[in-house]
Formats: C-alpha cells, sequence, structure tokens
C-alpha cells in the first residue's frame, strides 16, 4: 500500500499500481476528465511534488516543458508506487469547454471520406456519415491527383479534402472535437497535412508520412504508414478485425481504391497497394452506386429473369459491389460474359445497363487484387489452404457472395474461413479513439511490417495479364 496526500484535502491509503485518476474519481476528488482518463484532453493535470519518473509521450504532448520540470503530470497516465503529494490545480477558465465531449473519426478515402462521432465518456457512436472525396474531379486514382498537383492544383486539391471533411464534420454535428483520429492512405494524408507528395510520383513511391503523428496541440492523431501507398487505412482495419492478435497467416483485403492487400504470416507482415481504381466504390461505372439505399446488392438469377435485392428495399439506382460481384458471376455462368471480358451484349436489369467499358474497369479491378494476393503469398512462401482466415471490407453493400468471389477469379479457394466487415479503417479510427493500447499497437504493426512494391516486382507483369482472365485460381 501507499499513502497519498492531497493538498487542500487529508492523506489517504491506497493500493500500490492504481492508476493516479482512477483514484481520484474513486474518491470524488476534483478532476478535469472529459475523456475519461483516454489520455485523449490532457485536462487532468496534477502536480507531484518530488516526482522522479520521466514524464511519458503523452504526458510530455500535453504539459508544457517548464510544468514538467514542476513536476506536472497527467493523473491518466501515472501509476502510484511510492508515497506521494499532490496538487490538482483549479480549472483554467479562460479556455472553454470543448463542445459535450465528442470525439471523432475520420477515414480520408479517395473516393469515399467517412467519418464518426463519439461520447467519449459512453464510447458510443453517436453518428456515422460519409460523403464522396471532392478531389475526385480532378481524377479517380491516387495518381492522377498527384499528376495534378505537380501541375500547380495542390493547394486546390487540398481545399477540396479539406472541404469534405467539413462536410463530414457538419453532418455529425461536431464543431470541435475534443480528440480527432484519422486514417487514410499516404497521399490523403500528405494533402490533409499539407505536405508535398513529390516523392509518391515516382519509384521508389517514398511517403514523408511514416510514423503515427500527434498535431495541433495533441487533438489529432494521424495512423502511421507502412509504405508505398499503404497507409494508417490498412494498419486501422487491421486492428478492426482483431489481425494484431492473430499468430497464424491471415489475409486483408481493402475492396477500394487504393486496393490494399496485407498478409500476416506468424510476427511478419507484408503489404502492398493495388491500382484497383474506383470501380468496387461503385463510381467511374455508368451502372455503379455507393451502398446506399436503393444501391443492387445481390443478384440471381431465376428461370427467366434476374432478381435482385436494393438497399433498403429502395428502387434501384445502380450495382454497389457486393452486386457487381454477383452480376458478373453470373453473366460468367450463362454465357453472356466470356472469362476474357468480353461481353457479348449489352445486359439490362432492371432498366439499368451494363455495357463493355464498365466489364472492363471491373476487370481490371478483380486482376489488381488478384494480382497483390499472388505475388504477397509468393513473399510470404504460404498457400491458400495455409491461409487461417481472410477478412475483406470495402464500400461492398452486404456480406458478399463467396462462390462469386471464386468464380471470378478475385479470391483463391483453400483459405479455412472468409469474413466480410464494413467500414474497418473507420471502426479502427474509433477504436483509437476509445483506448490509446491501440496507438500503440498500431505503431507495432508498423514496426512489423514490410512493404512490397508491384512495380519493382518482377513477376508482376505476367501475374497481372494472368489474373485479368475472369476465372477461378488455377
Amino acid at each position: 500500500m501507499s499513502y497519498i496526500k492531497v493538498k487542500g484535502h487529508r492523506t489517504y491509503k491506497v493500493r500500490k499500481g492504481t492508476v493516479l485518476l482512477d483514484f481520484l474519481k474513486t474518491r470524488r476528488l476534483p478532476i478535469n476528465a472529459v475523456c475519461g482518463g483516454q489520455g485523449r484532453c490532457g485536462k487532468c493535470k496534477v502536480k507531484i511534488k518530488n516526482i522522479q519518473k520521466p514524464p511519458d509521450k503523452l504526458s510530455s504532448l500535453f504539459i508544457e516543458e517548464k510544468l514538467l520540470k514542476r513536476g506536472y503530470r497527467l493523473a491518466c497516465r501515472h501509476r502510484i508506487v511510492n508515497d506521494i503529494e499532490i496538487d490538482i490545480p483549479q480549472p483554467e477558465r479562460r479556455f472553454p469547454k470543448i463542445s459535450k465531449n465528442v470525439g471523432l473519426a475520420l477515414d480520408l478515402g479517395t473516393t469515399v471520406i467517412k467519418g464518426a462521432a463519439i461520447d467519449m465518456r459512453t464510447h458510443r457512436v453517436r453518428k456515422q456519415t460519409k460523403a464522396y472525396n471532392l478531389q475526385g474531379s480532378f481524377g479517380g486514382d491516387v495518381i492522377t491527383r498527384i499528376n495534378a498537383a505537380l501541375e500547380g492544383k495542390y493547394n486546390t486539391l487540398r481545399k477540396l479534402l479539406l472541404t469534405t471533411v467539413g462536410e463530414i464534420k457538419q453532418r455529425l454535428g461536431v464543431n470541435k472535437a475534443l480528440f480527432t483520429t484519422i486514417v487514410g492512405n499516404p497521399v490523403m494524408l500528405s494533402f490533409y497535412l499539407n505536405k508535398p507528395v513529390d516523392s509518391l510520383a515516382q519509384h521508389p513511391f517514398r511517403s514523408t508520412i511514416t510514423n503515427g503523428l500527434f498535431i495541433k496541440h495533441s487533438r489529432n492523431y494521424i495512423f502511421p504508414s507502412i509504405g508505398g501507398f499503404v497507409g494508417g487505412d490498412a494498419i486501422a482495419g487491421l486492428l478492426a478485425c482483431g489481425f494484431n492478435e492473430k499468430s497464424k497467416s491471415v489475409l486483408y483485403i481493402d475492396l477500394g481504391t487504393n486496393g490494399e492487400v496485407v498478409l500476416l504470416k506468424g510476427n511478419r507482415i507484408f503489404a502492398t497497394s493495388t491500382a484497383a481504381g474506383p470501380a468496387f466504390e461503385g463510381t467511374g461505372l455508368r451502372c455503379g452506386s455507393l451502398a446506399v439505399p436503393g444501391a443492387i446488392d445481390r443478384v440471381t438469377f431465376g428461370k427467366k429473369s434476374f432478381r435482385i435485392h436494393t438497399i433498403k428495399a429502395k428502387k434501384p439506382i445502380g450495382f454497389c459491389a457486393s452486386g457487381l460481384i454477383d452480376l458478373i458471376a453470373v453473366l460468367l455462368n450463362r454465357g453472356t460474359l466470356r472469362e476474357d471480358g468480353r461481353l457479348l451484349r449489352i445486359v439490362e436489369v432492371k432498366g439499368i445497363s451494363i455495357v463493355q467499358k464498365d466489364i472492363r474497369k471491373l476487370q481490371l479491378a478483380i486482376g489488381a487484387i488478384h494480382t497483390g494476393i499472388r505475388i504477397l503469398m509468393n513473399n510470404a512462401r504460404v498457400n491458400p489452404k495455409q491461409i487461417e482466415e481472410a477478412v475483406l471490407t470495402g464500400e461492398f453493400g452486404v456480406r458478399l457472395n463467396i462462390d462469386a468471389l471464386y468464380r471470378i477469379g478475385l479470391l483463391p479457394k483453400g483459405i479455412r474461413k472468409v469474413r466480410f466487415m464494413n467500414d474497418l479503417p473507420l471502426k479502427g479510427a474509433i477504436l483509437a479513439l476509445k483506448n490509446d493500447h491501440f496507438i500503440k499497437e498500431a505503431d507495432k504493426i508498423r514496426k512489423l511490417s514490410s512493404h512490397i512494391s508491384l512495380a519493382t516486382c518482377h513477376a508482376f507483369q505476367k501475374a497481372f495479364i494472368s489474373a485479368l482472365r475472369l476465372a477461378p485460381w488455377s
């Protein structure tokens, strides 16, 4: 046991190892901790007399150097190991309270930006929303946007990104968040942080963002990046599906514009990004749609006609990813679509036409993901039967049809378990809002990861050409 003398109160007995903030809250002593002790607000400063232990990283970020030298620490970061005397400062009235204890999680996607407002006390998600990234007017993929930036449009692209983020915040009703966690690929994060994208324009495609960053008085945390175009969104996705705790071979696939593929084998992580384009997110296609009410998310064929299901049972407006994958498998099985991608006739489903151009874009997206998976398996020296689990995430609507994924050649058969989970990068950002354990885990994933650049892989060209065939893996 230890003894704590609290200035203006009395001396208390407490068990060693207790977090100081927990003790103060239990005793109902006046302490400002609006984030609930998650290390997000920096409000729970206390002065500890004659402290010898150096401050941890978060205390150093939130507390000025001169106050650290005087013994100030965050109560949520200090464990009691000996007798101490503390002074709890009075609240600083000149700084207004941040409104309603709301935390903000952002996923800066190439095509779609997503956000969630979190009650930092209860950890409940108050609201989620998403919006098209306004940068899309300069191109559907990161390469075209990098080129536009190098041609003098950088400030315009950044403004469009920040405008979309502003729209997300407005929809969520978040004016000033208590704490914000941000994930995204290195290009989007570079625009957000006003950092150059020149190094991502050519080989070896290196980002200026590698480590996780606390910015703007430590009220924002930017997830670290793995390398190349594989960013914090992939790391957040791995956290959200629990792959950071796996010891066997597992596969993570984000069916997005940047098409991240990550393979974990023991304590090694192999990661790559593929130029899938926005087809799986329903944009850039005549027949496509985001996964919103009215999007066709399931397709089968009855005796004489197509049968569909739409999100929220609304009037069909287009196909989201799950519907598109179903559709391609149905067309292949009916002989309307050849395995080389040639559409033998224009297909119409409930008034929505599917044309050859749409098929070609989907074919490229499928081939890109297929190639990324194959090359990572080759580097890790594993075959599909050795992969315990695969998780697919993205803007795909409902649960994907596993048989359709095998039929079109996106996934190899043999993987023991396949799961489908929406919005994993955003969910990973939410986890980091709730508990800084996940911030440490994000950095651990980064350190264990090896980035595989498909552009420099000698087997890429041959593998990609082979993967363009809409057929089961051989």
